[in-house]
């Protein structure tokens, strides 16, 4: 029906706008003009007409003007990197502009996206983050940017710098970008902004627009969506810079305390609400932000407020499909639903920089939640549904691991770390070397989605798991500990951290081997490992693991 609608209002013209905005061009392919495609300031969005014309009156103040491609098509690109899907408003409000726009038609029937996010490229010596990118993380992307089918796309959730030393390592979001152009990413990467993106010198009035000038300068709106095959892309930057005056971490050129609030702006709602009654009710649609949505982390399982939750939520309602949210921020994986929102589903992915590079650099990486550094890629085939696979850097696709705790517990006994570790926080961080722990077994399980049961056998006995959130003992040796004893630029956390996806059991002997079988909410069986023990740790060295 809604289809049926904006045919008739095209026919009719009322989606056209009028000429004589202060914004004016053409949108074209090969050389033919597009009629009927979107075109927008972030704030309105107007129709190409038969000429492939549009105008649009704008006060400019979302800094850009974007074409939302058809699907089908693609806008092409100077640099190689980032789609041409925009061009930056430089003219004061009362100076007319002119901004034409190429599209290249593209069979998107198959495509691959790469979900990035928290890159935190920094150029920081001690973290080695520019090599190690280079070297340990841009192999596997171009592996599996080779291998995929169809074209591959790259979603860039936010964090592609850090903004605190911006000034100390002499590297912004602009040398980020340079970067990623020189070692020619191989993909169209689609970027959205996330809290290290802003510029901290930065304060006062209107600053989180103000802040968000170098990076919507490399890397387009604020708010903008791609159609892609059968499926609408939308991209929200729901960080909304505070950064308050005179507080916080001092360094150079930053001169607020850096602070931010995971919403969305009016105009934000409204931009959407315009965007998706462009879209067919039988589209999937995939909503990208830096900061989650939903959030296992938080007791209310959100992140956003409830009241802009609900609000997405109901602008999602009329389509037949659920939507997916893809998301940053948390360096850790989470999977997850919400009883009160039922047709949103989030993925947050953990960090691509691990844990911002700052684990052993002659170690495997880590990220927050105890998982092995990597990145997941979603595959889209004709009338199927989305295939989402991880990757790590060093073992291929990885979703656990498993830890004989008889193994942790002497490893935590015999380490000088974990007892200054004790003797600073106590009780307040869990010791793995108490007795209580002799016999168990642990599986970190980051491919966990809602509806999975995990089972654990010893002898042919189903044991009985228990989900907890436990934290990963890989994890605090790659980076607790090296912080307790010798201090850099992330402190050591006094608390136990937590990990959302730890299964754990107490078997009957110290000797027997355990198999773990994993089940979808649809009772098929996705994953069986057997792990002999005793079974070693040691988190300083690889560990494949098959699936």
């Amino acid at each position: 029906m809604k289809r049926l609608i904006i045919i008739a209002l095209l026919a009719a013209g009322s989606l056209f706008a009028a000429q004589g905005g202060n914004i004016n061009g053409r949108v074209i392919c090969n050389g033919q003009p597009m009629n009927g495609v979107p075109v927008s300031d972030g704030t309105t969005i107007v129709l190409t007409d038969k000429n492939g014309r549009y105008s649009l009156d704008s006060d400019k103040s979302g800094g850009s003007v974007f074409v939302i491609t058809p699907s089908g098509y693609i806008a092409r690109t100077l640099d190689g990197l980032r789609p041409g899907f925009w061009q930056p408003l430089y003219l004061p409000v009362e100076q007319d502009e002119i901004h034409d726009f190429v599209l290249d038609k593209q069979n998107q029937s198959r495509y691959t996206m790469i979900l990035l996010a928290d890159m935190h490229l920094s150029n920081d010596p001690a973290r080695d983050d520019l090599r190690r990118f280079k070297n340990v993380v841009m192999p596997v992307i171009r592996r599996e940017a080779a291998a995929s089918r169809g074209h591959v796309y790259t979603a860039n959730l936010g964090d592609t710098t850090h903004e605190i030393y911006w000034g100390e390592f002499n590297f912004n979001e602009s040398d980020g970008l340079r970067l990623l152009q020189d070692i020619c990413y191989p993909t169209p990467m689609y970027s959205i902004m996330g809290n290290h993106d802003h510029d901290p010198s930065m304060v006062g009035e209107d600053v989180d627009r103000r802040a968000g000038w170098r990076e919507r300068d490399c890397w387009g709106p604020g708010q903008y969506s791609v159609n892609i095959g059968d499926d609408h892309w939308v991209f929200l930057d729901n960080i909304y810079y505070v950064n308050v005056e005179g507080k916080g971490k001092k360094a150079p050129g930053v001169k607020g305390d850096r602070s931010y609030k995971h919403i969305l702006t009016e105009q934000q709602f409204s931009w959407l609400e315009q965007d998706l009654s462009l879209v067919d009710e039988d589209t999937r649609i995939f909503i990208c932000t830096h900061a989650p949505v939903l959030y296992s982390g938080k007791s209310d399982g959100l992140l956003m407020p409830e009241e802009q939750v609900r609000r997405l939520n109901e602008l999602c309602s009329c389509f037949s499909h659920d939507v997916t949210i893809f998301s940053g921020h948390t360096h850790r994986t989470d999977i997850c639903d919400h009883p009160d929102f039922p047709r949103l589903h989030q993925r947050t992915l953990p960090a691509t920089s691990g844990i911002m590079w700052t684990t052993p650099v002659d170690w495997p990486m880590y990220s927050s939640g105890g998982e092995d550094a990597g990145f997941w890629l979603a595959a889209f085939e004709p009338g199927q549904e989305p295939q989402y696979r991880f990757e790590t850097y060093l073992y291929g696709p990885k979703y656990y691991r498993f830890y004989d705790m008889n193994a942790v517990g002497e490893a935590y006994r015999g380490s000088e770390g974990v007892k200054k570790q004790q003797e600073l926080y106590g009780s307040t961080r869990l010791d793995y070397g108490n007795k209580k722990w002799r016999n168990y077994v642990f599986l970190n399980y980051w491919g966990w989605e809602p509806g999975d049961r995990v089972e654990m056998i010893e002898k042919g006995r189903k044991l009985k798991v228990e989900a907890t959130r436990y934290e990963d003992p890989s994890k605090n040796f790659a980076y607790e500990l090296p912080r307790v004893m010798s201090p850099y630029k992330h402190s050591s956390k006094s608390s136990k951290d937590v990990t959302y996806h730890m299964f754990v059991a107490k078997t009957s002997s110290p000797k027997t081997d355990i198999t773990v079988r994993i089940y979808g909410s649809d009772g098929k069986l996705k994953h069986e490992s057997v792990f002999s023990r005793p079974r070693a740790f040691d988190p300083s060295k690889p560990e494949k693991q098959t699936i």
